[in-house]
Order: C-alpha cells, then sequence, then structure tokens
C-alpha cells in the first residue's frame, strides 16, 4: 500500500480570483518518467532498488489495485455547499494505493502474477508544484526542469506474508498455510482447539519465538494482513480503510475436491485431508480487513468463506435431481463442501441441508461469495435528532464481480479445479461494519433485467447534489462493465448506467434498536436504468470519479468517467456527466476528435484531424480602445473542405499523416502525378506542410522544448534540405531522398523529378513560428484499463493501469486540471515615462510561469517569450539608443502557463493586456558631458578673453611709454 500526501497546487499564494472557470483538454503529470513538454514529473527510482535506501521511492507500474483518501474532506449533506467548499480547504488528504498486480495478464504469454499487500505513503509535502529558476536559460527557452512536480512517495507496510514453515527445530519443518497463520485473529480465533494460545506472549518471544512457552500464531498476529490481491475493494469507512475480497495468491492446502479422474482403472483418487500438499495458490477471496492507521497494521474484520453464497450455489451446482419431480434437487456441491456441522467449514460459511431427498450438508456463506472486479461503494448516512446532534453511519455497498464455478463432476459430485469458469454476479449486498451482510439482490435475479457483469464501477452521489429535488435520497450508480458466463460464446461489453435510491437515515443509533430492513434497506423496486445506452462506447475497466460541487467547480457535481477497455481499443477518453441539470447527458471532454469546447480547439495532438489545423491570432487593441471584456482568440480556415477531401484520398487525414508524407504524395497534392492521371491540388499544401512539421516537432517529447522562441528563419530539424538533383546535365532525376517537395532550392525553379518530369519548385518558406506558437499540444495520459481513479484536492487523479495492447503496464500519477490559469499583470511601466519593468501574478496556485508577447501599434515585434513571477518582464531593449525601436504605443500581452499546459483562453486590458506609451529615458551621461564640456569651453574662453584683454593693455601702456 502506498500513499502521497500534499497539495496539487501549490503553498498559498496571494493572487486574485475569477469569478468564472471554463473546461479544458489537459492534465498535469504528477509523477512518472516524462511523457510531455510543460513539466517535469516526479520520476521515480527502479523498483529494484531497496524502498529504504532510494532517494525517489514509487511504486511499481501495475493494473488491478485500489485506491482510497484519507483525511479528504467529505462533502456533508447536513452542510451548505459553502460551509463544505470551506470545510475542504482546511484538508490535507493523503491518497494511499494498495495492491494490485505488477504482472502482465495471462493471454499475454506471460504468465507472471505477483501481486502485491504493501502499503506505501509520501512525506509531507507542502508544495505539489514547484518553479525551479535555476532550470530558467537567458535565451528563454522553455525547459521543462523550469516546472517541477513536488509529489513524493513513501513506503509505510512493505506487505507481509507468511513464512513458509512452521517456526521449529526438526529439520523438515512441517509447511505453513496463509489461513494458520492469521489463525489468532479476533475474528476467528475462536475456531481453534484453544484459543487461549493467541493470548498476547511475553515480549521477548517477539525477540525468538523459538523460546519455550512462545506461540508462533500470536506473535504472528501483529504482522497479519491481507495476501496479495489484484481486483480487489477497497474504501475508507468511518475513518478506517478496508480492503474487500478480490483475487489473492497465498500458500493453501490443496482441497481432495481438486483431483479429479483416476489412474489406470482403480477409480477416483482421493489424498488423506491430513496429508494434503501445501503450495502457492491463486484463489479468489472474500475477506474483509480494516486498518486505523494509515494501513500499518491490520484486522481481520470478517474471515469470509471458500464457498459459494446460497443463489449461485443453486444456480450452478446442483448436480443431480429426482427423475420424477426435477425441483426437487438430490446432490448439490463438492466434495470439499460436504459438512455434518458448520465447524466442518471453512471462515463464516455454515452448514446447510440444501438437498430436497438426502441428508447430505454442503457449506454456504451466509455473505457474498469470493469474487474479484467487484465494486464498492461508500454512503454516508445521518440523522438531525431532535437535541440538534448529528448520528452518523457510513455504509458500504459490494456489486457483482466474478466468482468461479466448477462445470464438471465426478459421480455425483462437482469436482475440479477451483479456478474453473468464471461467472459474472448481479447481486447487491450491504453492510455498516463488514461483519454482518445484508443481501439487496439476489444473484442471477433476472426481475430488474440488471445484467451480472465484472470490472464496473459504481458511486453514490449525494441527495442534496442532484437534480430531481422531488426524491431527496441518496444514489447507488453503476457503470458499465463486462459480461462472463461459461454458456456466453463471447464477452459483452456494457455503456449503461443503473441507480438505486438508497435511505439516509443510520441503521443503528444510540440507546435505540437498530431499525428494521424497511426502513434501513432500500427498495429493489427502485432500482432502475438511468440509460441502457450511454453517449460512451461499451467498456469495462474504467476509472468513474465523483466531483462534489464546491466555489471551484461553481458547486456543479458531476461525474467523470475515463478510460476502460473492450474487445479492440483501450480508450483514454474522458466524459462528464452534470448532475445538477435534468437531462442525463453525457459530454466528451477529449478535444482530439473534435468535440472539444470551442476556445480550446488549438489544443491539438500529432493526430487530431487536419481540418483543425486553424491560423489563431489574438484579440485586436486598437488605438485609444481598451478591451474590458474577456476576448478569446480570433481563427480562420486554413483549408477548406474540399481541400480535406483531396487530402484524404491521398490518404492524408492527419497532422502525422502531413508530416510524414513523402515526395510523391505532397507533389500529388499540389498537382503533380503520373502521365496520364489527373489529379485535384491543395492550394496551400506546402504551407499546411510546414505547419505540421514544426508542430509535430513542438509536441514531440524532448530534453528542452525550444519551439516557443524559435528563431523565425529556424527550419524544423526533420525537414528534407534540398541536394542537387533534377537540374539537367549529369544530375540525377530528383526522388524522394532528395527533395521534400515543398523547400526552395536556391536559384532553381523547376527539376526534374523521377517518374513526373519537371516539376516547379516553390520559391519561398512560409515563417510558421506565429501560427505555430498559437497552436499547444495536448498533454493527456495514454489510453489505460483497470487503473485506479479518484477526486483529490480539487482535482482527478488518475494512477497506474494496463496499456492499450495489454504489455505494458503503467507508472504514473496524471491530474485533470479543467481551470484555465489567467495572468495577472501586478506592476506595469507608466505611460509616457520610460519605465521598463512587469511583474505578473495568476489566479491558479499552480501557474507562475509566464509567456508575454509585444505589438509595437499592431505589428509583432517579439514572440511569445518566457519568463516567471519573480523574474518578470524587463523591456528596457525598447530604447533607441540600445538598437531597440524608440518611443511609441506599445501593448503587452501575458498568459499563464500551468503544469498541465493549459494557458489564458481569455484576453483583458482587467487584467492581461497593457498598452501604454514609451518614452526612452533620457541620456543623462550625454547631456552631463555636453554641460560639462559647455561650461569647460565657456570658462576656458573667459580666461582667454582675460588674457587677451591684459595683453592688448599692456601693449597699448609700452606704446605711451
Amino acid at each position: 500500500m502506498l500513499t502521497f500526501d500534499g497539495s496539487l497546487d501549490a503553498a498559498n499564494h496571494s493572487t486574485a480570483t475569477s469569478s468564472f472557470s471554463y473546461m479544458s483538454t489537459n492534465w498535469a503529470q504528477l509523477a512518472g518518467i516524462r511523457s510531455q513538454n510543460i513539466a517535469t514529473p516526479y520520476v521515480p527510482d527502479q523498483w529494484s532498488r531497496s524502498p529504504a535506501t532510494s532517494i525517489r521511492p514509487m511504486w511499481s507500474a501495475r493494473w488491478g489495485h485500489a485506491v482510497v483518501v484519507l483525511n479528504q474532506a467529505v462533502p456533508r449533506k447536513y452542510l451548505t455547499a459553502e460551509q463544505n467548499s470551506e470545510r475542504a480547504k482546511d484538508s490535507k488528504p493523503i491518497l494511499v494505493l494498495l495492491g494490485g498486480d505488477d504482472g502482465l495478464p495471462w493471454d499475454t504469454g506471460n504468465t507472471s502474477f505477483s501481486e502485491y499487500n504493501h502499503c506505501p505513503c509520501t512525506c509531507d509535502s507542502a508544495q505539489a508544484i514547484h518553479v525551479d529558476e535555476r532550470y530558467f536559460t537567458e535565451d528563454s527557452l522553455f525547459n521543462p526542469a523550469l516546472i517541477r512536480s513536488q509529489m513524493t512517495w513513501t513506503m509505510i507496510n512493505p506487505g507481509r506474508v507468511p513464512p513458509p514453515f512452521w517456526a521449529t527445530d526438526e529439520q523438515y519443518p512441517p509447511p505453513l498455510t496463509n489461513d494458520e497463520w492469521i489463525a489468532c485473529q479476533d475474528s476467528i480465533k475462536h475456531k481453534l482447539i484453544d484459543p487461549s494460545i493467541c493470548n498476547e506472549p511475553p515480549i521477548f518471544c517477539y525477540d525468538d519465538i523459538k523460546i519455550p512457552g512462545c506461540n508462533e500464531q500470536a506473535v504472528w498476529k501483529k504482522e497479519n494482513m491481507w495476501s496479495p490481491r489484484r481486483g480487489s475493494g477497497a474504501a475508507v469507512v468511518n475513518g478506517k480503510i478496508f480492503v474487500i475480497g478480490g483475487r489473492a495468491r497465498e500458500y493453501a492446502r490443496i482441497s481432495d475436491s481438486r483431483l479429479v479422474g483416476d489412474i489406470a482403472g482403480r477409480g477416483r483418487v482421493e489424498t488423506s485431508r491430513d496429508h494434503s500438499s501445501i503450495r502457492e495458490d491463486v484463489v479468489l477471496k472474500n475477506d474483509v480487513w480494516s486498518s486505523e492507521d494509515e494501513g500499518r497494521t491490520w484486522k481481520l474484520v470478517n474471515p469470509g468463506c471458500e464457498d459459494h453464497q446460497q443463489d449461485v450455489l443453486l444456480d450452478t451446482e446442483v448436480w443431480s435431481r429426482n427423475i420424477s419431480d426435477p425441483s426437487l434437487r438430490q446432490n448439490i456441491g463438492s466434495i470439499g463442501s460436504r459438512c455434518f456441522l458448520s465447524s466442518d467449514c471453512q471462515g463464516i460459511a455454515e452448514c446447510k441441508d440444501l438437498a430436497n431427498e438426502t441428508n447430505e450438508k454442503v457449506c454456504v456463506c451466509p455473505m457474498f461469495s469470493p469474487r474479484e472486479h467487484h465494486s464498492l461503494s461508500v454512503q454516508h448516512r445521518f440523522s438531525l435528532e431532535d437535541d440538534g446532534t448529528i448520528i452518523e453511519e457510513d455504509v458500504m455497498y459490494v456489486i457483482g464481480g466474478f466468482t468461479t464455478i466448477k462445470q464438471s463432476f465426478c459421480a455425483d459430485r462437482a469436482c475440479g479445479p477451483s479456478d474453473g469458469y468464471k461467472v459474472a454476479l448481479d447481486d447487491i449486498w450491504m453492510s455498516s461494519d463488514g461483519v454482518q451482510w445484508t443481501q439487496l439482490k439476489s444473484a442471477f435475479d433476472n426481475s430488474n433485467n440488471f445484467t451480472a457483469r465484472g470490472k464496473h464501477t459504481s458511486l453514490v452521489v449525494p441527495m442534496s447534489f442532484q437534480n430531481d429535488t422531488s426524491d431527496m435520497r441518496d444514489r447507488l450508480l453503476i457503470f458499465g462493465g463486462e459480461t462472463a458466463h461459461p454458456k456466453d460464446l463471447s464477452t459483452n461489453f456494457l455503456n449503461d448506467v443503473w441507480e438505486l435510491p438508497l435511505p439516509h437515515q443510520p441503521c443503528c443509533k444510540p440507546n435505540t434498536p437498530c431499525a428494521g430492513d424497511y426502513e434501513c434497506t432500500p427498495s429493489m423496486s427502485d432500482f432502475k436504468p438511468v440509460t441502457s445506452n450511454a453517449n460512451w462506447p461499451a467498456r469495462s475497466g474504467q476509472m468513474t470519479i465523483y466531483e462534489p460541487p464546491s466555489s471551484s467547480n461553481l458547486f456543479q457535481p458531476r461525474i467523470y468517467l475515463s478510460g476502460g477497455s473492450n474487445d479492440t481499443t483501450v480508450h483514454a477518453d474522458v466524459w462528464s456527466w452534470r448532475l445538477d441539470v435534468k437531462e442525463t447527458k453525457w459530454v466528451s471532454l477529449d478535444a482530439i476528435d473534435g468535440t472539444g469546447l470551442s476556445e480550446f480547439d488549438s489544443y491539438l495532438s500529432i493526430d487530431s484531424p487536419l481540418p483543425r489545423l486553424k491560423i489563431y491570432e489574438l484579440p485586436e487593441l486598437k488605438l485609444d480602445e481598451l478591451m474590458p471584456n474577456f476576448t478569446a482568440h480570433s481563427s480562420r480556415d486554413i483549408m477548406n473542405s474540399k481541400d480535406f477531401d483531396i487530402m484524404s484520398l491521398a490518404n492524408v487525414s492527419t497532422i502525422r499523416d502531413l508530416a510524414l508524407a513523402d515526395l510523391y504524395t505532397i507533389l500529388k497534392l499540389r498537382g503533380f502525378d503520373y502521365p496520364g492521371r489527373v489529379t485535384r491540388k491543395v492550394e496551400n499544401v506546402c504551407l499546411l506542410r510546414e505547419i505540421a512539421l514544426a508542430f509535430v516537432e513542438k509536441c514531440t517529447l524532448n530534453n528542452v522544448h525550444t519551439l516557443t522562441n524559435a528563431n523565425p528563419l529556424q527550419q524544423p530539424s526533420n525537414m528534407k534540405l534540398p541536394s542537387l538533383c533534377g537540374r539537367g546535365g549529369e544530375a540525377k532525376p530528383c526522388t524522394e531522398k532528395d527533395w521534400d517537395g515543398c523547400s526552395p532550392m536556391k536559384d532553381v525553379r523547376v527539376v526534374d523529378v523521377h517518374g513526373l518530369g519537371d516539376v516547379d519548385v516553390p520559391q519561398i518558406r512560409h515563417n510558421v513560428t506565429r501560427i505555430v506558437e498559437e497552436l499547444f499540444c495536448q498533454q493527456v495520459p495514454d489510453g489505460r484499463a483497470l487503473g485506479a481513479g479518484v477526486f483529490v484536492d480539487s482535482k482527478a487523479v488518475i494512477l497506474g493501469g494496463i496499456d492499450s495492447n495489454r504489455k505494458l503496464l503503467h507508472r504514473d500519477v496524471w491530474a485533470r486540471d479543467e481551470e484555465s490559469p489567467r495572468a495577472i499583470i501586478k506592476t506595469m511601466p507608466a505611460s509616457l515615462t520610460p519605465q521598463h519593468s512587469f511583474s505578473f501574478d495568476s489566479n491558479e496556485d499552480g501557474a507562475h510561469v509566464f509567456e508575454y508577447k509585444l505589438f509595437r501599434e499592431q505589428e509583432h515585434i517579439t514572440n511569445w517569450t518566457i519568463t516567471t513571477s519573480s523574474i518578470g518582464a524587463d523591456v528596457s531593449w525598447l530604447d533607441d539608443k540600445k538598437g531597440g525601436p524608440g518611443k511609441g504605443w506599445y501593448t503587452l500581452y501575458v498568459r499563464a502557463v500551468d503544469p498541465a499546459g493549459n494557458r489564458d483562453a481569455y484576453f483583458s486590458t482587467q487584467t492581461n493586456v497593457y498598452r501604454w506609451y514609451y518614452i526612452p529615458p533620457v541620456p543623462w551621461g550625454a547631456v552631463s558631458g555636453g554641460i560639462l564640456t559647455g561650461l569647460v569651453l565657456i570658462i576656458g574662453g573667459y580666461f582667454e578673453y582675460r588674457r587677451r584683454r591684459r595683453k592688448t593693455i599692456l601693449e597699448k601702456f609700452a606704446l605711451r611709454r
């Protein structure tokens, strides 16, 4: 189990705030190997290093893990939205990651199955995003190291498993099973012959367990925890972490029921139960564990069972019936499930007689069957008493999942491997303590037409945050998933949404008998579909996140659905459903397909369709005018639908396609084709190609990002330079190795291209820097399934998962940033002065890197230039005596850049646009020098005048004599 502690934003910073927000398409990468050009995430050490000596520890890449959030101020329904928002500001949540599998799935050919049960957490981190100005360069190149994630992870529990053998001095000590290791847990020690052996042992036993008088199981009790597993459920209930069920790896004794068949006609072979072998096995679990100290120590709340619940058993393992009356059951279950007393059964299973015509009994689980990939959700119930006190209670709901059943039988009993055939379940269970469970919906009950499923997700939405004010009950919502049954020829993936209204009164109150089922449990007659076909494609293994209302989202609660997979695709999309509107409409927040909001159309990926390439221009600020209203970029198309149709016929439909197009494809789009073929040309294909090449270079992962302030004459590194070809004489005709079809050749207007003949050579190279610097790289995590997602610090966060080809596991953390920053000009030069300094701030605590651009009247005089909040901007170079343009009207635009790559979408003279009249400073040095020189000349002239006058007087006096 791993946790992280720390805000997704920087530390407290006094900034102006905005009264509105808007959707964006980007994610901030907080951890993992860097896969974007904006920020440096927390890059962990390799997992092979010891967590004790690692400088940057982190959990390994995995899937099927669980994540919970501790210390989070979850909105309470008896508080107002404003009170909940204030409460959230004072919380310091800790993200806890539990278990998972770092081996690839079986069907990839890699049979690794190495689940985890360790528990890591972070050190205290005051800031999660930090601007490190050591990486700011004088030439203002955008270095991803400038914005750095401060996320940290720390191991707080390395995970524990039982020793392979009992602690004896025997030469061959007997092997130890997981059940024997945890036998002294309070919930099961009553099954021991002598429970007193579990009494607290002397302190010296913890130093040497072999000292006489020390009992191993009592010593091991403090080390007990859940076995390594994946596909489990985890939640925070009444301040405790609960882990429930999943597919586990543990040492177990092989049961007789695991043996099938006969040898040489000798009949069925069975072993003595006392001599069964022990091996590391893969088993489904339904046990319940809890921790009160962030996962350091664990308590077995409920051992669960290894047998099925009654409705599953009766539906799948009835092997013989009365011939005359098939409704009468004769033989049920497997050899291993036979019993005489409940004490013969494992865990809390009960010995029951389910056969109508025999006296044989079988073990039946009184709670849900062992399973994996079920969903676990928590409802916070409360009651306002007459005396003003508030009674609170958390209730857990377990829904569906996969279990395994036997489909082979020996004589009159089920037999074969316990991991036989996967079956999806459709049951629903509830509990407030994990000990007593109430079944709300039976398995394989088709009365509601709810499809059995696994790898689905579920959430509880509080009553006060919904659109239907006529019914103020909480809602349990269930999303998607996949089916599984031995009789099905294929797996069906689902995109339906179901809801179950829930009572909000606690089941039990102090000094009062617990409420009956009628008052405490929801009515299954209200269980119904919200939609049977949501907008998002059918999938399983998705991440579903609930965002409560707060001031940061204008008190608009939403549900996000992201990722997941079906039989052909692993999704990377994000969908949103607002709960405060009456229409049940899912909106795609993924702009790759062009369905994003218009103000974010400039955020593209290299796989975006070509029509999304547009020229975006800043809102123009005319002389003697202000821009009081927030105004977005203007845009104009570079290509029309006819051009796109022509390019599509040449298999060029995305930015990547155009950047990779070869010579003959480009020339075909320019109107040159093989003799005898008719082709249509795209007039500005060379402009489009240069934009595509520059944009691909901009979005390609680099150590240092250089495009923002690239020299306008700089040529992209991957553009082919023309060679001496196709010029007649002994020169060979040009081929795709020699020319790209668009680059100018000095003093050459026509070249001979192999197979095409003479082709006109363009005479100009388009300067696309100003176009591309207004196009932004969409920053999103790779598609994944069976990752984990939570809402923490006002952000939707996803962790880990498995990728699209099921051959790569993710070891990263991403936070969705849906609010674009807004830059604020804090200090600026006064008009009609030589002042030249600017300082900037933003309304987002994580956005303290800025880009600014200068215009002289309507003329560009700089590209976007990088700076930070502490460095600001110095425009003293405008002085004509320093080679600048001199005095005049200037306009400065500034935009903030946050760790997700979002930038200001709107501009106004209220915040991020400033116009002033610049006057160069008086050259006081030259003036002082001139004055001093003049004084010297005047004084020198005066003394020269005196000298000459004196000389004249002396000459006159001499003549008189």
